[in-house]
């Protein structure tokens, strides 16, 4: 990072003064930032960004650390999954990093940048460098602090620390101490969507149980709101997801702390956020079909795989459709009263010592959370401990559902408590929650698929389609199937009896202080 008190030009003459360099023509470099919403690329060190430029193709380039650019040719888009990029090494590190989530153009940002080369006595370039000046375009215009980038050549390396010496105790330079999308982005006045991500809310122990659970309530409130125009977009399949997770985490907060809002409050809030749950849900569950539609057609024969394309049509219209409901949904008064309703309630005044109807609210959040965490773990040993190989799929479903009762819990609230004991607990059910999904998930996709035969049946190849359905029903079953034989052991792991005994100590049980 370049100090403020110096520009461009200052600094190309005091390099000169200081190194034997020889400068480049100066040139121009107009693209914009690309990450994802939540930042993963900013995450892993990495950092994408799109040239600007007329027709239908634009140049991308992956920067890493220690290692060449990477570049490939891609088509204009309004965002990129994986899937989406052309094979070759940018879309190889690329994919591991995105997940299932879309590459968007953040900010558009232009520089003016200088090459310049450090030379040794025998005129040969050692380090060579880059001066940038960048500036944000767009509705919020503003130039940024220029930057000076180093790369050392092959063989040079003392001439490479040595140069880095005079740039930093000559010259005062020192490494930047954000990407240059951080700071586009707060120029333009956003910010990184990476604080967006998590949930908890850093509470202290001692927290009244009302503050605590409307500070969450908030925090919750604040990742929904920032979700809906991603989701109103549908550039990326998990703005809808990480909404929907908001969502149920609010109405697993307000499940959990009985007595600690006001009774009829909380009653209309819980129904109203289960009416935005049902909303979401027809358009979440068909986009999992279509995300593990590879997944889910990888065990057909070419010819079977082709055979199933009328069904990826069908899910996609019926996606279509369901989207427009959505839509209307998240547009509608209900949501945003609903959403009004629920900051509403986050921020209500601390209860007077005489509100019967809260006799909780103004206890230490860590008895409440903890007595619940108790409870809910008490219970999952109970049930779980009754599941054999002819229980009904209904319990391993109501076990997952308590599980995530669980797991909000330690998550929203494990700040109050000792990470030692809470980060491997969320470990060990995580583990155990994986398979319960896998199981549940499989049974939702194989009654969607099931309940699309007959509108398949009459669509051009439909026949054929159907056969091939069969077999991708078989596949998902299997997997089930499979889900549930690895139940046993992990929930072995999560009810053990020092597990049981740590939550005994750990957490705390009402009245018993």
């Amino acid at each position: 990072m370049v100090p403020a008190t110096l520009d461009a030009a200052g600094l190309t003459a005091l390099l000169c003064d200081r190194l034997e360099v020889t400068t480049g023509r100066p040139s121009t470099r107009d693209r914009e930032l690309l990450d994802t919403f939540d930042g993963r690329l900013r995450a892993t060190g990495l950092a994408a960004e799109r040239s600007v430029g007329r027709g239908d193709t634009r140049a991308m380039t992956l920067r890493e650390p220690g290692a060449p650019a990477r570049e490939a040719q891609v088509t204009a888009a309004e965002r990129y999954l994986a899937e989406d990029l052309p094979p070759g090494p940018l879309r190889d590190r690329l994919a591991p990093a995105l997940g299932v989530r879309a590459l968007l153009p953040l900010v558009r940002v232009r520089s003016r940048t200088r090459s310049l080369a450090v030379l040794n006595r025998d005129a040969k370039t050692v380090v060579r460098l880059e001066l940038e000046d960048p500036e944000v375009v767009g509705n919020g215009a503003a130039r940024l602090a220029p930057r000076l980038r180093v790369q050392p050549v092959l063989g040079y390396d003392k001439a490479f620390a040595r140069t880095a010496r005079v740039l930093t105790a000559d010259l005062g330079l020192a490494e930047a101490d954000a990407p240059l999308l951080d700071q586009a982005l707060a120029a333009a006045g956003d910010r990184p969507r990476a604080a967006f991500s998590a949930a908890a809310a850093g509470l202290a122990r001692g927290t009244r149980a009302d503050n605590a659970a409307g500070q969450v309530l908030m925090r919750l409130a604040d990742i929904a709101d920032q979700n809906v125009p991603g989701t109103l977009a549908d550039l990326d399949t998990e703005f809808l997801h990480d909404l929907r997770v908001s969502v149920r985490r609010a109405r697993s907060v307000l499940r959990e702390m009985r007595g600690v809002f006001p009774t009829a409050e909380r009653a209309q809030l819980r129904s109203e956020l289960r009416w935005v749950q049902a909303l979401t849900g027809p358009v979440r569950d068909l986009d999992v079909q279509l995300l593990e539609w590879r997944k889910l057609t990888a065990s057909l024969s070419d010819e079977r795989r082709a055979d199933v394309g009328p069904l990826h049509g069908l899910l996609s219209g019926r996606r279509t459709a369901e989207f427009r409901v959505l839509e209307r949904g998240l547009r509608s008064r209900r949501f945003t009263d609903a959403m009004n309703y629920w900051r509403a309630l986050a921020g209500l005044e601390p209860a007077p010592a005489s509100a019967p109807e809260r006799p909780l609210a103004g206890v230490a959040i860590e008895v409440v959370a903890g007595d619940r965490i108790r409870s809910v773990h008490r219970r999952m040993v109970r049930d779980g401990s009754a599941i054999e190989d002819a229980s009904p799929p209904e319990a391993l479903h109501d076990l997952r559902k308590r599980g995530k009762e669980l797991r909000y819990l330690l998550e929203l609230f494990g700040s109050v408590f000792p990470a030692a004991v809470v980060k491997p607990m969320v470990s060990t059910l995580k583990a155990m929650q994986d398979v319960l999904g896998r199981f549940h998930d499989r049974a939702v996709q194989a009654e969607l698929l099931r309940g699309l035969g007959d509108e398949l049946a009459v669509k051009e190849g439909g026949p054929q389609a159907l056969m091939a359905l069969g077999l991708v029903e078989e596949a998902l079953l299997a997997d089930q199937h499979a889900a549930r034989a690895g139940f046993a052991e992990r929930f072995q792991r999560f009810a053990a009896p020092e597990q049981r005994a740590l939550v005994r100590d750990t957490f705390p049980k009402l009245g018993s202080q």
